[in-house]
């Protein structure tokens, strides 16, 4: 599966400073990232209840919640979770990967989830564990960087011809 963003945030305002760090750290190894922020123009007149559901339910190859007493209060991280939830449900791979700001419990999550406590653990060693799941140096994900960059259209004709890619080397 070939998926328009590696990682997908999710945080509460209060929490943003968190997310912001991080998505910049992971965007500065070439790693796509949803961060809001960086996709005002495209969210602009969106109905966001609905482009979230795509974006947090399908448009991501991995989900991390900055989880705080802040974001169990807000209806969009509430939203944003449902979706991550339903993603993970149907599949057999991790998905979500927590980041916990306080002593919050995420309800719905397993309390038997493995999470990173930001208390104990910088962004930069979170940044540098997210390059581990997307195993950097493997020679697949280098191509899949290479034509991302150099080929505009190539995430489009990936995925509505999934079973097949032509590549021309000049």
């Amino acid at each position: 599966m070939v998926y328009k963003f590696d990682f997908g945030l999710s945080f509460a305002g209060e929490d943003r400073a968190h997310a912001e760090k991080l998505a910049r750290l992971l965007k500065n190894e070439n790693v796509t990232v949803f961060y809001d922020h960086d996709h005002e123009a495209e969210l602009w007149g969106q109905d966001l209840y609905q482009k979230f559901h795509q974006i947090y339910g399908q448009d991501c190859r991995f989900f991390i919640p900055f989880i705080s007493e802040n974001y169990i209060k807000k209806n969009w991280p509430k939203h944003e979770l449902k979706q991550a939830q339903a993603r993970e449900f149907k599949s057999n791979e991790e998905y979500i990967l927590p980041l916990r700001i306080d002593d919050t419990e995420l309800p719905g999550l397993n309390i038997t989830t493995g999470y990173i406590d930001l208390r104990e653990k910088s962004i930069e060693y979170v940044s540098k564990l997210c390059l581990e799941k997307l195993v950097r140096d493997s020679s697949l994900r280098k191509l899949f960087i290479f034509l991302r960059e150099n080929n505009s259209g190539v995430l489009e004709k990936l995925q509505s011809k999934p079973n097949s890619i032509l590549i021309r080397v000049s």
